[in-house]
């Protein structure tokens, strides 16, 4: 029976020790009250962390049973990330209902689309059916919030630095799963020694760097949030025809302009 590298049992160690810093800091720094899914997640990861540990310990690393469980245990915790990040979102766009109701569109589209190809590619290549389901989980995840940050960035909506370093977390943590998965077949698929292992430090590395900067974020509060002030929609209404007036303006100049030029000798 395998037991775990000694190098994977560190690496280990060290992520649940973040974990419990980051439970600590939500707690002591009040954030469970504006984030509530984002506490849960966290705590469903240290839940997981002690079942996986177990499973090792008891049916050995490489062992098909351990490789099963392990992938079971992987739903819960990728809904709650799906949930928390979706929470982060609304608490960054709540203020802008048209925005928000098109980020939401946004991600509905993306998560069509990416499980049908999960599907599909399931279905051609069934022996790496949950590993194709992780890696389409994952891709839905990095485009849902990748387009979602674009509308933000688009509209330069204010984001609280918590919150960024968050979203940004998860978004980075997605696309290196995404290319983690990707690796291992095509190192399983090459024959290559100990493919799994480094599947597994690609990740846990990733994803231990990405939970020390939420450590680090996680450390100050969230600035108090400002409603903005948004013109009524008589000022709109006032506003557009004089933008359309300058705008009708500023053509009849060109335009004058550009004959000018052409009539001259």
């Amino acid at each position: 029976m395998a037991t775990l590298p000694p190098m994977m049992l560190i690496l280990w160690a060290i992520e649940s020790i973040v974990q419990l810093c980051i439970l600590f800091l939500v707690i002591t720094k009040r954030h469970f009250r504006t984030l509530p899914l984002f506490s849960v997640y966290i705590a469903l990861l240290l839940c997981q962390s002690a079942f996986l540990f177990f499973v090792y310990s008891q049916f050995g690393f490489n062992s098909h049973l351990a490789r099963q469980l392990s992938w079971l245990s992987e739903p819960l915790p990728l809904t709650a990330q799906a949930l928390a990040a979706t929470e982060l979102l609304h608490r960054v766009l709540r203020h802008y209902a048209g925005i928000w109701a098109l980020a939401w569109r946004l991600i509905a589209a993306a998560v069509v689309l990416v499980i049908c190809y999960a599907s599909a590619s399931a279905q051609r290549t069934p022996d790496w059916r949950l590993m194709i389901a992780n890696r389409g989980y994952h891709l839905t995840f990095a485009v849902a919030l990748i387009c979602c940050l674009l509308l933000v960035r688009f509209y330069s909506i204010p984001v609280d630095p918590v919150y960024k370093a968050l979203l940004g977390g998860f978004c980075v943590f997605s696309c290196a799963a995404v290319v983690a998965n990707s690796l291992l077949q095509t190192l399983f698929l090459g024959h290559f020694p100990k493919f799994s292992e480094v599947w597994n430090y690609l990740e846990m590395v990733v994803f231990l760097g990405v939970q020390i900067a939420w450590t680090v974020a996680l450390r100050h509060s969230i600035r108090v949030e400002n409603k903005p002030t948004l013109l009524p929609p008589s000022a709109y209404d006032r506003l557009s025809p004089e933008v359309n007036s300058r705008l009708r303006a500023l053509n009849d100049v060109l335009s004058k302009f550009w004959k000018a030029q052409v009539l001259r000798p």
